[in-house]
Parts: C-alpha cells; sequence; structure tokens
C-alpha cells in the first residue's frame, strides 16, 4: 500500500509528521508496529525460522530468520526502555483495595553461549484466581522477568506501589526459599500491608522430600500427609523410621536424611496451611508460579537452544508484555524526549543544512614554477643563484 502524508511545521520550526504518529510508524523504521506485533508474538511462541517460513506463506512479503531475530531485538528492548521509564505510571489515580493479594518469586535456568547458564528471575502477583469452564484462572495477573533479580525486583515494587493500596490488604506470598527470594525479600515488596503471610512452595518441598527418601518409596507418601496436616511428631516419626530402616553400608541415605531434618526445620514455620492461619479466601491462589513458568520455558529451553543476554532479555520482555496485555499500548506510544535530546537533534538538523548549503569546494592551482634562464656560466655567482634556486623550487616542502 503507497499513502501520502503532509510534512508540517509549526511557528518554533518544529517538524512533524502527524499521519506517521498516528499510524506508529517511526523514523528510520521499515516496518509498522502491527508487523513489530505479529512478528514478535509469533515470535515468542516458535523458533525463528518456523517464524521465517510462515511469513513467506502467508504474506507477500519475505523475511529471513535472521531479520525475525533483529526485529524481535529491536522490539523487546523498545518495549523495555518504555515499560521501564520512569513515568510509566503517571496516569495511574485511583489505587485498588483489595482484600487478599498473592505473590510469588521463583527463578528459571535457560542455556547460554559459550557454556554459560543464565537465569531468568521472576515475580508474579495476582488477586485470586476464578473458575473459567473446567480450569482455572487467575485474576488481574502481573507478571515480571529479568536476566537480573534486583531488576525484576524494582519492577515489581514500582508496579504494586502504583497500582495497590495496600493498607488494607493481606499479602500471601509463596517461594522456594532460594537465594533472592527469602522472606525478607517479600516483607520489603508488601511494605505497608495489614498482614503479611509466607509460605514455602509445596511442589519444591515434596521436590525435595522425594529426593532424600528415595531409598524408602513407601514412606514418602506418609511424610506428606503429615506435612499437609502440619504435625511435626509425625514428620519426625516416619524420619526416624526411614533411619531404622537404612543399613550398615548406607552411610549416604543417613546423610539425606539429616539434611531433610534440618531442611523440614528451617521451612516449617511456613508450611502451616491457609486455613491454619485463618485464612479463609474462596479465590485463594498460591503455588502457580511454576506453572507459569511454561510460557518462557516452552520457548527457551531443550533443543540445544542457547541465548546471548541481550536476545533473552528482549524475548523474556515480549512474552512479559504479551501476558500482561501491554505490548501493544508500550509499542503504539509516542514518549516525549527530554529537551536537551530535542536541542541537540535541532543543532545536528542545522549544521547538516548548513553544510549542504556551502559553495562546492575549489582546488586552488597555487604559484607558477620560477626558473632563471639559461646561458649562464655554472661557475658564475649568477649561474650558482640559478642552480641553488631550482634545487629551492624542486625539494618538497615536507623534506
Amino acid at each position: 500500500m503507497t499513502y501520502v502524508r503532509r510534512r508540517m511545521k509549526n511557528q518554533a520550526n518544529d517538524i512533524r509528521y502527524p499521519l506517521d504518529e498516528f499510524l506508529g510508524i517511526r523514523k528510520g523504521l521499515r516496518y509498522s508496529s502491527l508487523v513489530l506485533r505479529n512478528v514478535s508474538q509469533l515470535g515468542s511462541i516458535m523458533v525463528y525460522r518456523h517464524v521465517s517460513q510462515a511469513i513467506d506463506c502467508l504474506t507477500s512479503w519475505q523475511m529471513s530468520h535472521q531479520n525475525v531475530q533483529q526485529l524481535v531485538v529491536k522490539t523487546g528492548e523498545l518495549v523495555q526502555t518504555r515499560s521501564t521509564h520512569e513515568s510509566r505510571y503517571d496516569g495511574v489515580i485511583i489505587k485498588k483495595k483489595v482484600p487478599y493479594l498473592y505473590l510469588e518469586g521463583d527463578g528459571v535456568k535457560i542455556g547460554g553461549q559459550k557454556k554459560q547458564s543464565l537465569e531468568v528471575h521472576r515475580f508474579q502477583v495476582c488477586e485470586g484466581s476464578q473458575k473459567v469452564g473446567n480450569r482455572s484462572e487467575m485474576i488481574a495477573p502481573h507478571f515480571v522477568s529479568h536476566l537480573n533479580r534486583q531488576k525484576a525486583y524494582k519492577e515489581m515494587m514500582a508496579y504494586l506501589q502504583a497500582y495497590y493500596d495496600l493498607s488494607h490488604t493481606v499479602v500471601i506470598s509463596n517461594s522456594d526459599g532460594g537465594s533472592g527470594y527469602e522472606k525478607a525479600v517479600f516483607d520489603e515488596l508488601a511494605l505497608g500491608c495489614l498482614r503479611h503471610e509466607h509460605f514455602r512452595d509445596r511442589y519444591h518441598v515434596h521436590r525435595k522430600m522425594k529426593e532424600r527418601m528415595a531409598f524408602v518409596p513407601q514412606l514418602q507418601h506418609r511424610m506428606i500427609r503429615a506435612i499437609a496436616h502440619y504435625d511435626w511428631q509425625e514428620v519426625q516419626l516416619v524420619l526416624d523410621t526411614s533411619e531404622s530402616l537404612i543399613e550398615e553400608k548406607e552411610a549416604e541415605a543417613l546423610e539425606h536424611l539429616r539434611l531433610l531434618h534440618h531442611y523440614l526445620q528451617r521451612s516449617w514455620p511456613y508450611l502451616k496451611s491457609l486455613k491454619a492461619r485463618g485464612i479463609r479466601d474462596p479465590q485463594a491462589c498460591i503455588g502457580t508460579i511454576e506453572s507459569t513458568h511454561r510460557k518462557i520455558t516452552y520457548r527457551m529451553k531443550r533443543q540445544g537452544r542457547l541465548w546471548t543476554k541481550t536476545g533473552a532479555q528482549a524475548m523474556i520482555r515480549v512474552i512479559d508484555s504479551l501476558r500482561n496485555q501491554e505490548f501493544e499500548g508500550w509499542l503504539n506510544q509516542y514518549e516525549a524526549l527530554p529537551d536537551d535530546v530535542v536541542a541537540q537533534e535541532k543543532r545536528w538538523q542545522a549544521m547538516k543544512r548548513w553544510v549542504q548549503k556551502k559553495p562546492h569546494f575549489q582546488a586552488h592551482e597555487g604559484a607558477f614554477k620560477g626558473q632563471m634562464g639559461e646561458g649562464k656560466a655554472k661557475s658564475a655567482p649568477l649561474g650558482q643563484f640559478a642552480k641553488g634556486l631550482n634545487q629551492l623550487i624542486m625539494t618538497p616542502n615536507y623534506l
């Protein structure tokens, strides 16, 4: 499609293209916001080569998988710049007041180039869950992911402070207790709330228990039931029974039991159920972060996929913005540049116009070579002077 647009200038000599701004077409880019959105959305669920094949089959234009990758990276960087800008929450006037807020955090490993691994740090928050048909759906979820845990933490903190009034809210947090996801971290995120209850993620607890008690599989279900009932005496009894079944040569199994005992002791205050803590929310939503990893792991793990930090961060940002339903808003937004950047751009444009209007350079012919006439004896004073003058003229000025 070909269209004609009008170039407009105001009294301050500011040049704008209103149609470009309305259509979301930026200076120096070949593709519109619609192309950026569609290609990035396809790139978030399939490999770049398949995206290239889909474009070739379904559209009248072509794009190589290298161009698809470059486009996704540029789009991810653009969305990240705008979604982390200081003024991104300036339009939020009324803060939400909810009785319960569910906050979770965890990390997931992905393959990196040069035999390195990258860790994606994730935080998520929602107001509960509701039934949609035969499945459950999170209410007002928001996801934040980053390769830097501190940046992910700050983004989630900014979101909570901008959108929620926590003075009458019970914040329920859940994590595996790993480095960077301790209770103290969630205490800071829930600052100013009515009450904060922290839980240890049941999936990780059960996995740890099954790893340590692999030599007594018949007692694993009994241990799970004891943890669910929050019965420490029963837990201790299961551990003692497991120890009695260890043979003399199985010193490694004894060490596993010792480690499991210390792990359960550390995590015990956070294993009490919602009901035991007096929380009766029919829309409770806890322990879902492992299942929400899938959007990232299905796209970024296995099949020998290795990522650079730039490519991984761009893909993470695209996936999260699509899930948060913010992708089109950040993509179509025209940000106001700072005054110093605008002034610098104006000076650069004025310099370019001055250079273009300057007359073309004309090479100077220089002085003609001078030479004294012949006929003088070389031994005579006048002949010696002519010889010296000729040598002076012929000698380059840089010698």
